[in-house]
Formats: C-alpha cells, structure tokens, sequence
C-alpha cells in the first residue's frame, strides 16, 4: 500500500497534505525560528498563478496580528493579492545598525521565505510586492537594496534604513513607493537617536540614494492620490523604473486604505513588470 500511494503520487502530482497544510491559522515553517502566513482572497482555487503582498510587521508586533489584521486583510484582497505575514524573531527584526542587528540576516530570511513561499504556492514572480511597517519597513528597504531581486515593487511605511546608510545598492533596481507622516516621532524623516548610540536614517537622504540608485532624473512631479496621500512622483527612471515618496499629516502609522490610495501606481509599475 506504501509503494502504490508513492506511485500515486508521483503520476498524479499530489503533494503530501503537510507542505501546504498551513495559512493564516497554521504557519508556514521553512525552519528554525522561521515561519510566515498565509491569507489569499476568498473564492481562490488553489491554482490560478496569484501576486502576493508580503507586509512585514513592526516592533513587538507578529505575523498573527498581520493575519488577523481585517482592515490590512481586505486591502491586500481587494488588490488581488494574496497577504504573506513573516514572522520576526521575537517579535522583532534584526536590521544593521539597530538595538537588534546581528541577531538574524533579515536579508537572507527573506530570501528563504521566498524560496518555500513559492514552492508551497503558484505565485506569480511578476507580483511580488514587500512592504512593511516602522522595523518591518526597515527590513523592506535592506531587501530592496541587498536583496536577490524577485519582488517585483516595494512600498515600505514608516521606516528606513539605521545608519550607517548604504551610499550604494547591489539588487537589480526596482519600483518603490515609501509612504511616511510628517508627524512621526517614532521615526522621524529626520532619524532619531535611541540609547545614545543607535541612530535611525534620514529618510530623505535615503529616498536620494534609492533615486541615484535608479537612474532617475533630478525633476519629479507632485501628484495628489485619492486620499491622505501627496505624492513626489520620480518617472522615467533607469529602466523605466517609478519612484514615489508620499507623505501624510500623521504620525507613526499605517493605514490599509494607502493601498487603495496607490492601487494605481502599484498596478502600473507592475505592468510594467509584465
């Protein structure tokens, strides 16, 4: 009986029950310490190639709390996507030049979670977009600019790189959307000290390196999007690359209804993908 179920399922194709038993309410672990959820829209079957949206969660926050995030859930659906909530280690991120750096290579970490993501799902390598929220936006700008180059787009919220900043990137040059308030005190646009020896980036000054970066021209447009957002739109960039950077009035945040604000910009650098 042994042989002829292993027999069925090599010709079949069945993949035993437990590599995709797991989702939103069952994590998904591809090693020690290391696991993520899972929440694609209602009515998916299983198989159609789908895009994710892998948000990265914040300070003392968890990928349960992502999952069951409703707000976030709905956006992240309403987008076609398919939401991916990694898990810090302990709750955190281990970003350089943090209170945390050194305790896990974010970078790699993403890069494993992508390699099982996408072996457990039909994803689709054009629509992979990271984001992320204050620590978990930190990770996102250390993927987008150390990382292997399969997610298609990023739009961090709320944070940056800790400095020492990177003055130059060695992943392929990608769409990115930051979004930040210019009332945030947790994060400053201008960077803060923590502990007299921790200091987060200019947010600015990382913006300019992540434009050099993409080849883009001096001049951007300033565009109004549909709601809290104004925007500074960097177009024809190398590659025809788009950067944008949007701020709102508020402080340390993140709200799921900025996804629908940039629907449109996330759906046009992905076609450009395409």
């Amino acid at each position: 009986m042994l042989r002829l179920a292993l027999v069925l399922v090599f010709i079949l194709g069945i993949v035993p029950a437990a590599v995709q038993a797991c989702g939103s309410t069952e994590p998904c672990r591809f090693g020690p310490d290391e696991e993520y959820r899972v929440s694609p829209p209602p009515g998916w079957d299983g198989k159609t190639r789908i895009g994710a949206l892998v948000f990265v969660h914040g300070h003392r926050a968890s990928a349960t709390e992502m999952i069951n995030y409703r707000e976030l859930v709905d956006a992240v659906h309403a987008l076609g996507f398919m939401l991916v909530a990694p898990q810090g280690l302990g709750d955190s991120w281990s970003t350089p030049g943090s209170p945390s750096d050194g305790k896990r290579d974010e970078v790699a970490f993403m890069s494993r979670l992508m390699d099982d993501l996408t072996k457990r799902f039909p994803i689709d390598p054009k629509r992979i977009v990271g984001s992320g929220f204050s620590q978990g936006s930190s990770v996102i700008w250390e993927v987008a600019c150390h990382g292997d180059g399969r997610f298609s787009a990023f739009v961090p919220v709320a944070g940056v790189w800790w400095t020492p900043m990177p003055k130059d990137c060695q992943a392929p040059p990608r769409p990115m959307l930051h979004i930040h308030g210019v009332a945030d005190r947790v994060m400053p646009l201008t960077g803060r000290t923590l502990g007299g020896r921790w200091k987060q980036g200019d947010v600015m000054q990382a913006f300019a390196t992540i434009k050099r970066v993409n080849a883009c021209p001096e001049s951007a447009s300033v565009r109004e999007m549909r709601g809290a957002l104004s925007c500074e739109i960097s177009e024809n960039c190398g590659s025809g690359k788009q950067l944008a950077f949007c701020l709102h009035q508020g402080d340390h945040h993140t709200d799921p209804s900025w996804f629908m604000e940039v629907r449109d910009w996330i759906e046009t650098v992905l076609k450009k993908r395409g």
